[in-house]
């Protein structure tokens, strides 16, 4: 892939994920406004199940199809793979789904805390059916790397869950409101990709054929899933257990916004992997491991200052953002920016394993990092509330991050330029050296800062001399053929 395409589409990708952001972004303070932290922490308890189910449904399948289909040129092999992948995972989704829908009550009067909260999730139930099948089919873009469509639907999701989120609202549907909207808008986006697929590789009943090899391959990574979910969601639940579910929204709300940095590395992982499996299965290994370097050193370009950024006005945003009643949630910002840089660089790395088929160890490393994040929550959230919870997530991290590295670095070795990391680090300092003398009272303010800040860092590694000659050569060129194009 020429640098041209490769930073064009990472730059389509990530300007989708920023509108889907700034969507999900302008959503939270809507809910939070009209809900209160009490109805968004039934949400937040309705959306952490539902990411633990959904990926149960998909059994691994979504890596499965990307590693084996990239560069398959055979149509009925692909046609064959999607279906087959296709009905599985719809047919586990509605199992599952099922199982949620009958066992609400129990959640419910358990887990939630609250009976009356059993009706929103049986309503919310088959969204487990819907996110499963909607991974499924926007992976098949990130195959055949169908970047324009991919981004188009990204956005149309998130546009569309916040109009019609609004406007449900508005009737007076309250917390009902999201899980409507967010099924509508699933449900839609899944005929709209199937139309699409269907008209690049036509239909057929799946037969199944050559299905073992990838389900081998993909029901390892099944528990993994899991076993993240515990790293990531599992304190919502110990939370509400703990301290209740007015806590348990606020601190969601707060990992949202510190979970922000996340995003940095969804442009990146999904043009990544495909190209690494492509190079990795034509013997490429050096440029796989020069691949995986770029992406690491150009993620931490934008998420060592984001993480810094968030860290440092994590205060006005949240109060700008949401409401008084959840400012207490600003000591958690900080950790979880940090935790969202550490999964960035997770996701780079464990790349190695999958490319090398060992994917065992994916599971390895994350059981350490889940029986950590448990045992870490049962201290410190009674002693410490939802900071305590954030500190446990950043220290499960950093832990995944340390194995990960030690681990996959056996097979395939990146060179990583310490050097441009620190001149990352020191540049958001002098970054956070000015913000520290600008105020942040409103949003015009706030939205003032962070374009500020990104200057003061941009101009701090251009002086730094962050990038070498031959890097600055190729940006030139790749934004010169994009001007050409426009």
């Amino acid at each position: 892939m020429s640098s041209y395409k490769l930073i064009k589409d990472i730059g389509i990708v990530g300007l989708s994920q920023v509108l889907s952001s700034l969507g999900s972004f302008l959503l939270l303070p809507i809910i939070t406004k009209t809900l209160g932290s009490y109805d968004y922490g039934i949400w937040a308890q309705i959306s952490i199940t539902v990411s633990l189910l959904s990926p149960v449904a998909v059994l691994g399948l979504s890596m499965g199809i990307v590693r084996f289909l990239s560069g398959e040129q055979d149509l009925q092999r692909v046609r064959e793979t999607f279906y087959s992948v296709l009905f599985i995972v719809s047919f586990a989704g509605v199992i599952i789904s099922t199982m949620l829908y009958f066992a609400s009550d129990f959640l419910a009067q358990t887990i939630f805390g609250d009976p009356t909260t059993s009706y929103f999730v049986k309503c919310g139930s088959f969204l487990v059916l819907l996110l499963a099948v909607d991974q499924i089919v926007l992976f098949y873009f990130r195959i055949f790397q169908k970047i324009n469509t991919f981004a188009i639907l990204t956005i149309l999701k998130s546009i569309g869950h916040l109009i019609v989120t609004i406007f449900l609202l508005y009737l007076g549907f309250g917390l009902l409101s999201i899980i409507i909207s967010l099924v509508l808008i699933q449900s839609t986006l899944f005929i709209i990709s199937m139309y699409f697929i269907i008209s690049d590789i036509g239909f057929s009943l799946p037969r199944f054929q050559g299905i073992e090899d990838i389900l081998r391959y993909s029901l390892p990574l099944t528990p993994n899933s899991v076993i993240r979910w515990v790293t990531d969601s599992s304190d919502r639940y110990m939370i509400t257990y703990f301290i209740g579910l007015s806590p348990a929204g606020i601190y969601s709300a707060s990992y949202g916004i510190g979970n922000l940095v996340t995003f940095i590395i969804t442009p990146l992982q999904f043009i990544l992997f495909p190209e690494l499996s492509r190079l990795y299965n034509r013997g490429k290994h050096a440029e796989a491991a020069v691949y995986i370097n770029t992406s690491l050193k150009y993620f931490l370009y934008a998420a060592i200052p984001a993480s810094f950024g968030l860290a440092f006005l994590s205060k006005p945003l949240l109060v700008i953002i949401t409401t008084p009643e959840f400012a207490s949630g600003s000591t958690v910002i900080p950790f979880v920016a940090a935790s969202g840089l550490l999964a960035g660089v997770f996701q780079i790395l464990i790349n190695i394993t999958h490319l090398v088929k060992r994917t065992k160890f994916n599971l390895f490393i994350q059981v350490f990092a889940a029986s950590l994040n448990v045992i870490l929550n049962l201290f410190l959230i009674p002693l410490y509330g939802i900071v305590g919870a954030a500190i446990a997530t950043f220290a499960s991290y950093l832990l995944m991050v340390l194995i990960c590295a030690q681990v996959s670095f056996k097979y395939l070795r990146p060179d990583i330029d310490w050097v441009f990391i620190s001149k990352c680090v020191l540049s958001s300092f002098i970054m956070c050296s000015f913000l520290f003398f600008l105020n942040s009272d409103d949003l015009f303010s706030l939205v003032r800062n962070v374009i500020f800040g990104a200057l003061v860092y941009v101009a701090s590694t251009l002086v730094l001399k962050s990038f070498n000659q031959q890097e600055q050569t190729m940006f030139k060129h790749a934004l010169t053929k994009i001007k050409q194009k426009l």
